[in-house]
């Protein structure tokens, strides 16, 4: 009898940590892109790479150590899914510097499709006709969103799209991992990963920050490392299945701030293709979990 609220406790907790880290990844998005506008994209990524570290290895080392949670046989394929991280966040970053953040939350969102259809090929998995429909139907949504034949294609809409690609196929190389690495470990070396691509670029590109840009610098990479641990923590508490979908409240941040930080409303358009790409990737991860799989965003946790 005391088993059952137990487990819904933990649920809940899972629920509000998924919550309040999805909401700390907005803020993060919204200083990116005030400090995009002045800086470099490696230069912003290095910074705040470096200060995200703080949270991160804190955490390892509460969790058993940071030696513990990093030591792995699996350098090679740590190493290519960091690299698909960094390609993601360049890409996204870009998108950030030339749209509203909603926009790009927007197509962002369509990673479980990605995902979805290169199982297939990737990860030899088979998929069912009802999640090939909403592949379908949500990559549909994406043609609303980009109007093709309207003249308006932006370079930085594609950049979202290849964000959320990348992205995409990190977690598809991660799958090849589960149960082997901590959890931790990959936000660890997603950053390490981070700073040893751009550093190498600062001194072509390096601007010294104000006083006032350097304290964003610190406080969105300290939010950024913050947010990956309540997410893991999330993970920890809850099945995938009840945290993945909190993701899509960002898009009420985006939205929030938009209006709030840049003056910046979602079309009509826009909103039209959002809900019809939102509407499949949640169907999608409703029938993985129907069928008993883990969704896209499911990590392995120690």
């Amino acid at each position: 009898m005391t088993a059952i609220p137990a487990l819904d406790e933990k649920k809940g907790t899972g629920i509000l940590l998924a919550a309040g880290a999805f909401s700390l990844f907005s803020v993060l998005d919204v200083i990116v892109k005030l400090l995009t506008a002045g800086y470099a994209i490696p230069q912003v990524i290095f910074l705040n790479a470096c200060f995200s570290l703080i949270p991160i290895l804190g955490y390892a080392a509460a969790r058993g150590g940071i030696v513990n949670n990093l030591r792995t046989r699996r350098v090679g394929l740590h190493a290519l899914r960091a690299a698909m991280g960094v390609s993601s966040g360049f890409c996204t970053l870009f998108a950030f510097s030339r749209m509203p953040i909603a926009d790009v939350y927007t197509l962002a969102f369509s990673a479980p499709l990605w995902i979805t259809a290169l199982s297939v090929p990737i990860l030899k998995e088979k998929v069912g006709w009802r999640r090939w429909t909403a592949v379908g139907i949500g990559f549909v949504g994406i043609l609303i969103i980009l109007r093709p034949g309207a003249g308006i294609m932006d370079p930085a809409a594609f950049a979202a799209l290849g964000g959320a690609f990348f992205y995409s196929m990190g977690m598809l190389i991660s799958r090849f991992m589960r149960g082997t690495e901590s959890s931790v470990s990959f936000a660890a070396f997603s950053s390490f990963a981070a700073i040893l691509v751009t550093a190498p670029m600062l001194p072509m590109v390096w601007q010294t920050p104000t006083l006032l840009h350097l304290g964003m610098s610190v406080v969105g990479g300290l939010i950024g490392g913050t947010a990956l641990v309540c997410l893991l923590t999330a993970f920890r508490a809850a099945p995938a299945a009840v945290v993945a979908p909190f993701q899509y409240t960002q898009l009420i941040w985006g939205v929030l701030f938009g209006y709030l930080v840049f003056g910046t409303v979602p079309d009509p358009v826009m909103i039209a293709g959002g809900g019809i790409v939102i509407g499949s990737g949640l169907f999608i991860l409703y029938r993985e979990t129907v069928l008993g799989r883990q969704v896209a965003a499911d990590r392995p946790v120690h």
